[in-house]
């Protein structure tokens, strides 16, 4: 088993389902915060047990502008230390809040970044958009990201079940008019019936999670007739209880369909597997053989 870690280690792999901020290891969070009072755990009540440990815990930490880049940092190294070499990750336009609510100032970091860290990775950052923010927040930062340049796609993100999409629309096209690429997060939570609607409504290229569209023939068929990625995240879903076990995950039956998928991180720092370790479970779980993983892994770079 060594041997295929190895092996999965060396290969060069893509994360296109990751949020920046959250995207560092526990051990890195604990090299640089040896003082911290808690524990990060393995599993949580939910998404909203999620949240509630990020707002309770994390947020303790990450309290100022220079918080922020440290953990933007852990990230990036972490993923270098796993040869992730195309990092897809998202910068969240409410992290505005901590630069003394300038999306420049968010611009001007997210530069930074990318020239410190340019020789050892490529980073394509997406602009994180949560649809619980306001409207005006969304379309004034948000247009802004998207105009800067510095961006390569737009990842939305929040509440999946019973939200208005029709909102956030103009958005999303006038990110493609600039060729950004746009993700939408549903199915974790949500069901197949909302996967359709944001297939409908948004026309995003790929979709975070989307393990749900596994319930129905028709939305997985919705999802080939369109083209669209599913870039999954198979121990953040374990984590949050959207699967029992990796035994019980959709994935293999989502691949089996013929739709493409990539794995990813999500939030490595709360979920701990790194890409290599969620490979090496997929391939020990006989779930898939290292021929259909490499086939995985190659996705993520189209």
């Amino acid at each position: 088993m060594q041997n295929i870690r190895n092996q999965f280690l060396k290969l060069p792999k893509a994360d296109i389902h990751n949020h920046l901020h959250l995207g560092g290891t526990k051990q890195r969070f604990a090299q640089q915060y040896p003082n911290s009072t808690f524990t990060i755990p393995n599993s949580y009540n939910g998404l909203e047990g999620m949240i509630d440990f990020i707002y309770n815990n994390l947020n303790t930490v990450m309290t100022t502008k220079k918080e922020v880049i440290t953990f933007m940092e852990m990230a990036i190294e972490s993923s270098i230390d796993d040869n992730v070499t195309l990092l897809e990750a998202s910068v969240d336009i409410g992290l505005a809040r901590f630069f003394d609510n300038s999306i420049e100032a968010v611009i001007d970091a997210v530069i930074d970044l990318k020239s410190k860290y340019s020789s050892q990775i490529i980073f394509n950052p997406d602009i994180g958009i949560n649809k619980d923010l306001s409207l005006d927040k969304v379309y004034s930062d948000g247009i802004a990201c998207i105009k800067s340049g510095v961006f390569n796609g737009v990842d939305l993100y929040g509440k999946e079940a019973n939200k208005n999409l029709k909102p956030f629309k103009e958005l999303l096209v006038s990110a493609k008019e600039l060729n950004h690429k746009t993700k939408v997060h549903i199915g974790e939570f949500s069901d197949h019936f909302s996967i359709e609607e944001v297939i409908r409504t948004l026309k995003p290229d790929e979709l975070q999670h989307g393990i749900r569209a596994v319930d129905s023939e028709r939305t997985m068929d919705l999802i080939l007739e369109n083209n669209i990625q599913l870039n999954i995240c198979t121990q953040s879903n374990i984590a949050l209880g959207a699967s029992n076990d990796l035994e019980m995950h959709p994935i293999r039956k989502l691949f089996d369909h013929g739709i493409k998928i990539t794995l990813n991180t999500d939030d490595l720092l709360l979920f701990h597997k790194t890409i290599t370790d969620q490979f090496v479970d997929l391939h020990k779980a006989t779930i898939f053989s290292f021929e259909e993983l490499d086939t995985i892994r190659l996705n993520a770079f189209n």
